[in-house]
């Protein structure tokens, strides 16, 4: 077995600070996204019932928006080696799920014809996902593809900016407990619809610091939706008279 030199230990030890200071925003918030996930998907397992779908897809979305993780700790040579070489092929998968993804978490808030058309648009998401990855892996650019996915982002994010501002149409065809969550989701559909529309459109890119931002909103406006559901079915105790 080779021996470990305490001069490599400090050399990679100034290396992974030296990563967590050039890259804070990533570790900060991959770290939060990924206990939000931990967090939701270890409630979802233990409750199992049909409320906690949105905590499932809630856990689902927070850890694809944790990857930013991976090639932090990549740069460290903390991965596996199978890890590492596969990690390329890992994040393109994720890039176009992300949007897949994100639409099934809205669909276990929406109802109507809401609902029909995030069906149709979970279809299309899909079918870009697979022609992008698979373009991927046959020419090694991810490029071709990507713009389609970003305008489906931008086709939901149109359609739930107004729908969750306008209290009318939220009652429609949403269900939430109240207005809390509606608010969150706007801010975060305005930040997501502006970054997802700014380079096809020539406008400025906005900071890079307001995209984990407006996940965090989300993230937590979904999670106050999930904790109003499972509040509600709690079996309610009565007196023994």
């Amino acid at each position: 077995m080779a021996e470990i030199r305490p001069t490599e230990v400090l050399a990679l030890t100034d290396q992974v600070l030296m990563l967590l200071r050039d890259r804070t925003s990533d570790v900060v918030f991959g770290t939060l996204f990924l206990l939000i996930a931990l967090g939701a998907l270890g409630i979802a397992l233990m409750r199992r019932r049909s409320e906690v779908g949105v905590l499932i897809w809630l856990g689902a979305l927070s850890a694809i928006e944790a990857r930013p993780l991976l090639p932090l700790l990549d740069d460290a040579r903390l991965l596996p080696h199978w890890l590492h070489v596969t990690l390329p092929y890992l994040g393109n998968v994720l890039s176009y799920l992300v949007v897949v993804v994100a639409v099934l978490a809205f669909l276990q808030l929406s109802q109507g014809k809401l609902r029909l058309l995030l069906q149709g648009m979970t279809l299309v998401g899909l079918t870009i996902a697979l022609a992008g990855v698979g373009f991927f892996v046959f020419t090694g650019s991810s490029n071709k593809v990507m713009p389609y996915n970003h305008l489906l982002a931008a086709c939901l994010l149109a359609v739930l900016a107004p729908v969750v501002a306008v209290p009318m149409l939220s009652r429609k065809f949403l269900i939430l407990p109240d207005r809390i969550p509606a608010v969150g989701i706007f801010l975060f559909a305005i930040e997501a619809l502006y970054g997802n529309l700014s380079l096809p459109l020539g406008f400025q890119s906005p900071p890079e610091i307001l995209d984990p931002l407006g996940f965090t909103v989300l993230f937590f406006s979904f999670g106050y939706v999930a904790a109003q559901r499972l509040k509600t079915s709690l079996p309610t105790a009565h007196g023994v008279s």
